[in-house]
């Protein structure tokens, strides 16, 4: 090749190799020279040698830059040999793309390739056992799924799409795919693992519903366009061209709450925890499809803060509570003597007929407020101040008996309790100022009478527990006394019993001795006698001061006179 490269460099430039022997006109036969016009021509040597002039000498002028070249191009020639030989590995494929069409070479191998012609390398295709690749011909358009475990090479015209993951559904999973051509679905569900067909797609891995008893879904069918709710406690896996449209919990409705509901054709329906007789103790229940709550925009008004105006808001209701309301008023009035008043104080109604509410108003606590506002504006203007100031609790309540019994309340299904006034300004600053000091001297005079009445009290209350002191220490004196007295009774009776044991046996033990019963008891009034005289012997000889005193008897001072009268 690289003989064949130099002669048809040389030939091109009109040259002739450097003869080493023999000489050119001892050479037999044709030799090329260069042409006028650029090309190689046979000649005879014997014209050859009389040519030796001036063609002869540019030949030898550019002989050492053609070989300059000429190494060169065999230096690429030889470079490009070399590289053109491969080794495939094991894993290795090479697809060589030729004119007419593409061919594979598969590893391992070491093959000299062309390196004139197109090539792409790539290794074998390698799916997990959760693997999948699409698969693609390109020369018939063809398209095929190959899932793993695989290790093998693809064809000529086949090129991956890219190697995915399967599908891996636990058990509260599902996977909806859809066919791009027919439209066709199928859900498939866990536990498992899958994969699409070639022309299926799908949004991915979707959660199952837990439907139990506080929980629902709605289930649409996009096949026919109906809806339904689905209540049977487990996992909700959907059906081909079902989707699940909402999640709805379960409402549970208190005795004294009530809801009203729009079904399907725009009806009202109540329903009430405490049922149709008012005894009921709530219910539960799930909105069906195509049923919503109704929900209502009412007035919220807030207390009022001293020095400030009360500020009006809205809230959503749906709940409707039916025990006893509380809402705060703030209104500005004009009595008849034209004192501009700021009344301000609570009205306690309620809701007792929600279909009625529903049909007649929007708003309930405003339509309270408006018509509260209006009784008590119309009461206080035929009035002067110095009548509502002594009799305004009369003059709310006669304008609420008034206001509550014309039906305005009734028709909207309300009722209302009460109406009370806490707090009542002048809004004009000279008589609040002289409203102020009358109000202070009768506070001052109430507060006077209520310590004075006080002191009262403290000083009845002293002598009442002084009576009852006196009362108790009379009973303690009773019961004292009475108590010494069944003490002295008892050990009375205990020194009788014992004194008449003591006489019985003295009297029975001289039953022998002394027959006679007199006698026996003469005997018995001696010893006692003694026995006394002992006792109070020992008693006078105790006390070391004692005074004994003795009468004549007891001295025997007759018998002794009469003694020395004889004498």
């Amino acid at each position: 090749l690289a003989q064949a490269i130099v002669a048809q460099g040389l030939g091109r430039l009109g040259c002739r190799a450097a003869p080493s022997a023999p000489p050119p006109q001892a050479r037999p036969g044709l030799w090329h020279d260069l042409h006028p016009r650029g090309r190689v021509l046979g000649q005879p040597a014997a014209v050859a040698a009389m040519a030796s002039g001036p063609v002869e000498e540019a030949c030898e002028t550019v002989q050492k830059p053609c070989m300059c070249v000429i190494g060169i191009l065999s230096l690429v020639s030889v470079i490009v040999f070399f590289t053109s030989i491969k080794t495939l590995a094991p894993e290795d494929q090479v697809v060589i793309h030729y004119l007419n069409g593409n061919e594979v070479l598969n590893g391992p191998c070491t093959k000299i390739l062309n390196p004139f012609r197109e090539k792409t390398w790539r290794t074998r295709l390698k799916l997990g056992e959760l693997e999948y690749a699409r698969i693609k011909n390109t020369l018939s358009g063809v398209v095929h799924v190959v899932e793993g475990i695989s290790n093998e090479f693809m064809g000529p015209y086949d090129e991956t799409e890219g190697v995915m993951q399967k599908f891996v559904l636990e058990r509260d999973h599902y996977v909806r795919f859809t066919h791009r051509l027919t439209g066709a679905e199928r859900v498939l569900t866990g536990p498992a693992s899958v994969i699409p067909d070639v022309w299926e797609i799908t949004e991915g891995i979707e959660e199952a519903v837990d439907v139990n008893r506080d929980q629902a879904v709605v289930v649409l069918n996009r096949a026919d366009g109906t809806k339904r709710m689905h209540e049977e406690s487990g996992l909700f896996f959907p059906q081909p061209y079902e989707v699940i449209v909402e999640t709805r919990t379960l409402i549970r409705v208190l005795p004294h709450e009530t809801f009203v509901i729009r079904n399907t054709y725009g009806r009202y329906e109540i329903r009430s925890g405490a049922g149709e007789d008012g005894s009921g103790t709530g219910i539960a229940f799930f909105l069906k499809p195509f049923e919503e709550i109704v929900e209502m925009e009412w007035s919220v008004f807030s207390e009022p803060e001293d020095g400030k105006d009360q500020e009006v808001t809205t809230a959503q209701v749906t709940r409707i509570d039916m025990r006893a309301r509380r809402t705060a008023f703030q209104f500005d009035v004009r009595t008849n003597d034209n004192v501009p008043m700021r009344i301000e104080g609570t009205i306690f109604w309620k809701v007792v007929d929600v279909e009625k509410l529903i049909s007649t108003t929007a708003d309930p606590p405003g339509d309270v407020f408006a018509k509260a506002r209006n009784a008590l504006i119309s009461a206080v203007s035929q009035a002067d101040l110095e009548t509502f100031m002594k009799s305004f609790n009369s003059l709310v309540q006669n304008a609420f008996i008034a206001q509550a019994n014309d039906g305005f309340y009734s028709d909207r299904g309300l009722e209302v309790d009460s109406m009370q006034v806490t707090k009542y300004d002048c809004t004009d600053e000279e008589t609040a100022v002289t409203l102020r000091t009358i109000i202070e001297e009768t506070t001052d005079r109430i507060n006077r009478l209520t310590a004075q009445r006080s002191e009262n009290d403290v000083k009845a209350a002293k002598l009442f527990a002084d009576i009852n002191i006196e009362r108790d220490r009379t009973k303690l004196i009773m019961s004292q006394a009475r108590n010494e007295r069944l003490l002295a009774s008892l050990e009375g009776q205990a020194d009788g019993i014992l004194l008449a044991a003591s006489d019985t046996t003295f009297l029975h033990h001289l039953n022998e001795t002394v027959p006679d019963l007199d006698q026996r008891m003469e005997l018995y009034s001696l010893h006692k006698k003694l026995e006394n005289q002992n006792i109070r012997t020992r008693s006078i000889a105790s006390y070391k001061k004692a005074t004994l005193m003795l009468t004549p008897a007891q001295m025997h001072l007759d018998s002794m006179k009469m003694q020395l009268n004889e004498l």
